[in-house]
């Protein structure tokens, strides 16, 4: 997860903060809804207020903050503020109860990598669509699960990784495709970050622990639990170990014709700095058998694992997986580098799994949108001496397109041809620092029969969603908003 691990320690600090803490200052009002900092961070970074509502801002931290908006008035004034307030103090944001819906970014002056979104909700709480853009949907809240990092539907239920808490959750879908409550279905994982099931109803679970190597801090893992659930030291297998990674993790996966197919991230930031040595399987997509067990990744030059296949090399913190329904095509986003603005944008790929497999270029190349717009990426080699060059136009496989920087694209899926026209549908987490603040939505790629006819296009603003799924006809998109610990249900409209 490229920005998750800030996070976390930004929660956590709030875990270990809010004991014995007292606020100064009046009581909150309750139709108020309230904002707090917290490790010099907004916690959580998106906030909801229904339209007319007010907020409330709370500093926990020891050294002061406030709430500006990005956005200002004619008369250049921002559209919502606060005063500068010390830690433990408490302060009204002005403006806020006459904002129209919509999604609008907020920072500290005093500390502008701290960033925000205030969604301003229709009545009943539905989050209004940000494009006219056909098929746009409504938002609501429908399951709670601790931190979501992937979500997965089968045979009437939703399936939820808990990356803060190790388990995997299931929630059952009800009329109208709202969801039950969330119960513990299998435990025991080191922050999962990657679920699916099989036909047969084995459960499949990606995350990363500490390597058995010398050489290495951490390693992937795909657990294997058996239907029914579970404690995974008890009942679960391991599929695939060992699998190189370090400042990102072992990601999402997908079944598709007897094979498990996983997104394994990468270790550095750049190819060279920011991390621990790039292997050959750092930021690339595999494949085993379903009915693989206890393969073993060994260190760069020994063979690979009986059944261990390579589908695709070159990507940085590959997310996810989505086949295109009636294809062997597999869709997979990438996340761009942090330190090498304005080149590294997110990027979007394809694979025929059917072809050979195919290198996308990373550490060597970066992307950034091109002259003409988003779709026509041009690329550059990497700026980091430490990396080989080989970059070069016969030397690797363009994307389909850029996504934007620091966007941080993670899971997708295609949308049912019905009512979601078939397109494919990118969460986009997004980040929370520097001056700007980019993602934090769900964006649409438009999809024809060759591949994406235009640009991607915001569907939903205002949520910091690590994976999207869709459920049986009747339902809708299941969201996994990390920041907010909740599985959203979108409906078209």
């Amino acid at each position: 997860m490229r920005r998750g691990r800030r996070l976390l320690a930004a929660l956590a600090a709030v875990g270990l903060g809010f004991a014995g803490l007292g606020f100064a200052g009046p009581a909150v009002r309750a139709q108020d809804q309230v904002l707090l900092a917290a490790g010099a961070t907004y916690v959580a970074p998106v906030v909801a207020v229904a339209k007319g509502q007010g907020l409330d801002f709370q500093n926990s931290d020891l050294i002061p903050h406030d709430v500006v908006s990005s956005g200002s008035d004619k008369k250049g004034r921002p559209l919502f503020s606060s005063p500068v307030i010390p830690g433990g103090a408490r302060a009204d944001v002005a403006g806020v109860d006459v904002l129209a819906p919509g999604a609008y970014t907020f920072f500290c002056s005093l500390h502008p990598w701290m960033n925000g979104v205030l969604q301003v909700t229709l009545p009943g709480g539905i989050a209004p669509p940000v494009t006219p853009a056909p098929g746009a949907g409504a938002l609501g809240l429908s399951g709670a699960v601790p931190t979501p990092t992937s979500v997965e539907v089968f045979k009437g239920n939703v399936y939820a990784t808990s990356y803060a808490t190790g388990n995997v959750f299931r929630l059952p879908i009800l009329q109208e495709g709202l969801l039950g409550p969330a119960t513990p279905y299998a435990s025991g994982f080191t922050n999962p970050l990657g679920v699916v099931l099989a036909p047969d109803g084995t459960l499949f679970v990606a995350d990363s622990h500490p390597s058995a190597r010398s050489d290495r801090t951490t390693a992937g893992r795909v657990w294997a639990v058996a239907p029914g659930g579970g404690d995974a030291a008890k009942v679960g297998k391991v599929v695939v170990d060992e699998l190189p990674n370090g400042r990102h993790n072992t990601n999402g996966m997908a079944v598709r014709g007897g094979r498990l197919y996983i997104a394994n991230g990468n270790s550095s930031d750049d190819g060279a700095a920011g991390g621990e040595p790039e292997e050959p399987l750092s930021g690339s997509l595999v494949s085993v058998p379903l009915g693989a067990r206890g393969l073993v990744v060994g260190r760069p030059g020994a063979p690979l694992p009986p059944g261990l296949a390579v589908e695709a090399t070159g990507m940085r913190n590959v997310y996810d997986i989505a086949f295109r329904p009636g294809t062997s095509e597999a869709w997979l986003p990438s996340n761009g580098p942090d330190e090498q603005d304005p080149w590294g944008e997110d990027l979007l790929h394809r694979v025929d799994i059917a072809g050979r497999a195919l290198d996308f270029g990373f550490p060597e190349c970066l992307y950034r949108a091109g002259p003409r717009g988003p779709t026509e990426p041009i690329v550059k080699q990497n700026a980091n001496p430490a990396v080989t060059a080989r970059c070069t136009p016969s030397g690797h496989t363009p994307p389909e397109m850029t996504l934007g920087i620091h966007v941080s694209a993670d899971g997708l899926a295609f949308g049912p041809k019905d009512k979601w026209g078939g397109h494919l549908y990118v969460a986009m987490f997004g980040n929370f620092f520097g001056s700007e603040i980019n993602g934090h939505r769900i964006v649409r790629v438009p999809m024809g029969p060759g591949g994406p006819t235009g640009p991607a296009q915001d569907f939903m603003v205002g949520v910091t969603p690590l994976d999207l799924t869709f459920g049986p006809p009747g339902t809708g998109m299941y969201v996994a908003d990390f920041a907010a610990s909740q599985i959203l249900l979108v409906k078209p409209l």
